[in-house]
Parts: C-alpha cells; sequence; structure tokens
C-alpha cells in the first residue's frame, strides 16, 4: 500500500474510535432530574423491600429484555424464579431494615442509568431473633413507557 491510503485508513479508524466514545451528551441538568428520578424510584423500592411487599417490589422490574438477575453468585434468567426463591426464603421473616451506607447513580443515557448501593440489612424474624448481612446492589435502570425499571441486578450479602 501507499503513503496516502495508509494515512487515510488511520485517520479513519482514529476518527471512528473516538466518535464511538464520546457517547450521549446530557446537560447537568438532565442528569440531575434522570438521578433523582431513578433515586426516587430506587427508595420506594427499598420500602417495599423492608415490608416484604413482593408484588409492589415486582412493579419496579421489567423482564422483557432477558438480561437476568444474580443473586449471592446465583444466576436467574427469569425474575419470577428469583421472587419465588425470595419469597420462599422470607418466610418467618416479619420484617427487615435496610440501611445504606454508599450509593452512586451514573446516568449512562436518557434511557440508561447504573446504581451501585451497599449497606446492612437487618431481618426481624418472627421468633424475635435477628440477622444481620451487609450487602453490595448492582441495577440497570432503563426507561421503559416513561417509567425507570430495573432489567438487570447483581446482588451480594455477607454476614
Amino acid at each position: 500500500m501507499n503513503k496516502p491510503v495508509i494515512v487515510s485508513i488511520i485517520f479513519i479508524l482514529s476518527f471512528g474510535f473516538t466518535s464511538q466514545s464520546n457517547g450521549q451528551t446530557l446537560s447537568q441538568r438532565q442528569t440531575e432530574s434522570i438521578k433523582n428520578q431513578v433515586d426516587s424510584v430506587f427508595q420506594k423500592m427499598v420500602v417495599f423491600a423492608e415490608k416484604l411487599n413482593f408484588d409492589k417490589l415486582s412493579s419496579g422490574v421489567d423482564d422483557t429484555r432477558g438480561a437476568g438477575f444474580i443473586s449471592n453468585g446465583t444466576y436467574y434468567a427469569d425474575y419470577s424464579t428469583l421472587i419465588n426463591d425470595v419469597k420462599f426464603n422470607a418466610q418467618g421473616i416479619s420484617s427487615q431494615d435496610i440501611s445504606i451506607r454508599e450509593k452512586k447513580i451514573s446516568v449512562l443515557s436518557d434511557k440508561i442509568v447504573l446504581l451501585t448501593a451497599s449497606g446492612v440489612a437487618r431481618a426481624y424474624i418472627n421468633d424475635g431473633r435477628e440477622i444481620a448481612a451487609d450487602f453490595q446492589w448492582s441495577f440497570i435502570y432503563e426507561r421503559i413507557d416513561n417509567n425507570w425499571k430495573v432489567v438487570y441486578s447483581h446482588q451480594s450479602t455477607t454476614r
């Protein structure tokens, strides 16, 4: 190949790589608005989880993308399987308190948001015992029909 062709190819490839790395640009106002919207949904879901209200908790999830869910190293291809396991494991628990220590919301676009959180969950057993566990969560939210829904999650706990 001659030198002008090689330089042209390098230029085209370089331009393509820099163009792909820029992603969607949102204003600070748009970003903060999206963060507030997702945080509001997240806070409601935490309250539903504390009250063991699985139907309302499930209303914040959309499984149509088929991205799957991971809980303590177990992969669930379908949300229904995950929530059934959660319901089964919650038998004998009257309520729980969830304390968030750290939370970060990263707006990836006007339709996709990553939320990570860590903290402590305390489960109150019907017989009076209390079990505490540290947790780490990652949720991918997608704006679907103008509502923010969890389309993927990864959750881990340690006692």
